[in-house]
């Protein structure tokens, strides 16, 4: 019992240094250097109630274990204060009695998959629950074993509110993008960090030669030599002007405008062409 007071002041004082909102594995990380175990295999403390629940409160994410027929044996402050309930309100109980059923028949089909299953693998739910909080959470959970035989889950949920608010700002801006491209009255092609062409807009099918074979070319088959490519993709303010091949193979000189963006998590160039002879 000494030991483990010792070593939970150390969790605690190495806890305080992490960032404000720690990982998982940053929190998964300290535990194993800590106390030697795993994470999600804390059988060295679950046969001792009180070090069990000191070591579930030390925890800074919402931590619970159940048995295998779904019922919360232990938590800790953290989850309690997410579902907003006293810790003996929620002990005993199912996700039935704080979830609606086909929120709560999901964590049951995940926690059936993991006993039937017995094995190290890991189910994640991920959403916002209605009875948790207005945030968007990830659920992982595991099986737990004690001897090799599957005991119970252990559980974890993690906070993402702020990071899915950036994912959902990035998808409304790349939606954005691709709504101005597919609609710019101005030829516009996508190239990758390869140089190569990914796509293409309508008004630019219209405009270059060849444009139904260009997508997966290089780039620089639309101008009509290499330095003019060079010369609009290295334009300290991305605005150049180059010769091209256009729908009628003739060679045209148009001002091109340079831009990066980011779409589906990869990196691209897009090129916009204004024709001088209109």
């Amino acid at each position: 019992m000494e030991l483990f007071k010792q070593q939970l002041q150390e969790f605690k004082k190495r806890l305080d240094e992490l960032a404000e909102k720690p990982g998982k594995d940053a929190v998964a990380g300290l535990v194993t250097e800590v106390f030697g175990c795993d994470f999600f295999d804390i059988s060295c403390f679950i046969d001792d109630n009180e070090i069990f629940q000191a070591m579930l409160d030390t925890m800074p994410v919402p931590v619970y274990y159940k048995d295998t027929n779904g019922v919360y044996l232990a938590c800790n402050q953290a989850l309690c204060d997410l579902y907003g309930l006293k810790r003996e309100e929620v002990i005993g109980n199912t996700a039935y009695k704080f979830f609606p059923k086909e929120i709560a028949d999901s964590f049951a089909e995940g926690d059936k998959i993991l006993i039937s299953e017995g094995s190290g693998e890991r189910v994640n739910h991920r959403g916002r629950f209605p009875g948790m909080s207005d945030g968007f959470h990830i659920i992982q959970k595991r099986a737990f074993f004690v001897n090799g035989q599957v005991r119970g889950i252990i559980g974890v949920i993690m906070d993402m509110t702020e990071q899915k608010m950036v994912e959902d700002r990035a998808w409304a801006s790349e939606a954005f993008f691709k709504s101005l491209f597919e609609t710019s009255p101005m030829p516009i092609i996508l190239i990758n960090t390869f140089n190569i062409i990914v796509d293409l807009n309508d008004t630019a099918e219209k405009f270059f030669q060849g444009s139904e074979t260009l997508a997966g070319q290089e780039a620089s088959t639309v101008f009509c030599s290499y330095s003019d490519f060079e010369k609009v993709m290295s334009a300290e303010n991305g605005i150049s002007r180059a010769k091209i091949y256009n729908a009628n193979g003739e060679k045209e000189e148009v001002i091109t405008m340079l831009s990066s963006s980011v779409l589906g998590g990869e990196a691209f160039h897009a090129v916009a062409f204004v024709r001088t002879d209109i």
